[in-house]
């Protein structure tokens, strides 16, 4: 059994968001949670639940003073903490909304199966396309093994600073990062307003409420296989946002199960079965 822990600062209205599907549904994998607050705001009158494992409290605030950095500096502070006693981390933001059953018994079957997979994310979004940022993997729900991590410096200047750097920091690791899930159907913080990938959801699926549960996890790979090629450069969508614009679906966005963090890309070939989708879009097989 791989120890595993789920890293997962809290915030006022925690309860209403993280907690809803994940007491819904089945993690699939014994695990622990080092729940982080700020004197145990957004706990009055709640208590959590972990059916898999234990819960840890952890105040953010150390000496009358918080933590810095937010989110990510919770993640770094916590993961140096307990790195001795777990061989896999699981970053998660409480605004995130589990939306597979099986949740973490897929990004743990999906890191494992191969030794040269070391990290990972819900949603990863690589540079040098349309999509006006750099490559990074996205905050709120990101997943790492102990080997990798050890081999990090962590350094950042802000939340955001360490959102955009640690993808870059991971890969100089020589491990490979991988999207697990096509940025809908694991989890993501489906309450960021007007992020593309609320844009993304409420094109295909429409879904009635945040807490929609995916079933159909090869939905955009399979889409992408049996459309005209000359449809696939036609499905765009629209950010309200005038820096990010239109985007295409396939070649921008990339919605695919085991899509690769580009910046690995050159380990990945050397150790694994590497798929090419589009130009520059790279799944593993």
């Amino acid at each position: 059994m791989i120890k595993t822990c789920i890293i997962l600062p809290t915030g006022r209205f925690q309860q209403k968001l993280f907690w809803v599907n994940y007491s819904k549904l089945d993690a699939g994998y014994n695990h622990d949670i080092i729940l982080i607050h700020r004197d145990f705001l957004g706990l009055e009158n709640f208590e959590p639940c972990n059916k898999l494992g234990k819960i840890i409290y952890e105040n953010k605030i150390i000496g009358g003073k918080d933590i810095p950095h937010q989110a990510f500096g919770a993640y770094r502070y916590f993961y140096k903490k307990y790195k001795d006693k777990y061989d896999l981390f699981i970053f998660v933001s409480d605004d995130v909304i589990i939306k597979r059953n099986k949740w973490l018994k897929c990004i743990v079957n999906n890191l494992y199966k191969n030794d040269a997979i070391g990290f990972g994310g819900s949603q990863i979004f690589n540079g040098g396309k349309n999509y006006p940022h750099e490559s990074h993997i996205r905050a709120p729900f990101w997943f790492a093994k102990k080997e990798t991590l050890e081999k990090v410096n962590w350094e950042f200047n802000s939340d955001h600073d360490g959102e955009m750097k640690i993808g870059f920091q991971l890969s100089r690791t020589g491990y490979v990062g991988i999207q697990i899930g096509n940025k809908l159907d694991l989890g993501f913080d489906a309450f960021e307003k007007n992020h593309i990938t609320q844009i993304l959801e409420n094109k295909y699926f429409s879904p009635k409420d945040n807490y929609f549960i995916y079933e159909e996890f090869d939905y955009f790979r399979n889409l992408y296989n049996n459309l005209p090629k000359r449809k696939i450069k036609k499905e765009n969508i629209l950010s309200p946002y005038n820096h990010i614009g239109k985007q295409n679906v396939f070649i921008d966005l990339e919605p695919f199960d085991n899509l690769l963090f580009i910046e690995s890309l050159g380990v990945a070939k050397k150790y694994l079965d590497v798929d090419k989708i589009y130009k520059n879009t790279y799944v593993i097989s």
